[in-house]
């Protein structure tokens, strides 16, 4: 089985007043925009990361069947983030698609093309790579949930791929959103319009 875990949890300063997980995307949110994203690809279970501002993302935002996890230590970062999805994965999960919320535009098909990558090489880590570079979302093996939550780490899961890089599967996409992370209000009226 494969997780799906969506990172909403940091602080989103570069985006001033907006939170980042409620930002309007065609009538729904950026967060509820990628749940939605995963829940039409082949994952067994959908976890969203929540920490600031918690109580009201989970009031504004419609999420389903997903669940949701709180990171206390949001302001220890993403890797606080993924630790906190990896405590409460199924016991059935042997791999591990995550993905932060500032990458909403990711199409289902091109998730869908990464776990058929994963599923065929169920110990690799599968990454995206549009054009020479590489994006979002990640795939990393049940294997490295150890190390994830236990190893000292201070360049996050990008030290676990260093790391691993002989076990790192790139996958050549056509969409260019893997790699379109909208960090600032300059991003998102450049990828989606102007801001309410």
């Amino acid at each position: 089985m494969l997780s799906a875990v969506i990172l909403a949890a940091g602080r989103s300063q570069r985006m001033g007043e907006y939170l980042k997980p409620l930002l309007p995307l065609e009538g729904s949110t950026f967060v509820e925009r990628i749940v939605e994203t995963l829940a039409h690809t082949p994952t067994g279970e959908i976890i969203v990361v929540l920490g600031f501002e918690h109580e009201r993302i989970r009031q504004v935002a419609e999420l389903g069947e997903a669940r949701i996890v709180v990171n206390e230590q949001w302001r220890e970062g993403q890797l606080s983030s993924l630790r906190a999805a990896v405590r409460i994965l199924s016991p059935e999960s042997r791999g591990m698609l995550f993905t932060p919320v500032d990458h909403p535009l990711v199409k289902s098909a091109t998730c869908t093309a990464l776990i058929e990558a994963w599923l065929r090489s169920p110990e690799k880590i599968v990454i995206p790579r549009y054009g020479r570079r590489k994006g979002h979302p990640a795939i990393f093996p049940s294997r490295l949930y150890e190390p994830l939550l236990h190893d000292d780490l201070p360049g996050g899961a990008r030290d676990l791929i260093y790391r691993e890089i002989d076990s790192v599967l790139f996958v050549p996409v056509s969409d260019p959103a893997v790699i379109q992370d909208i960090d600032t209000p300059e991003d998102y009226r450049e990828q989606i319009g102007e801001l309410p």
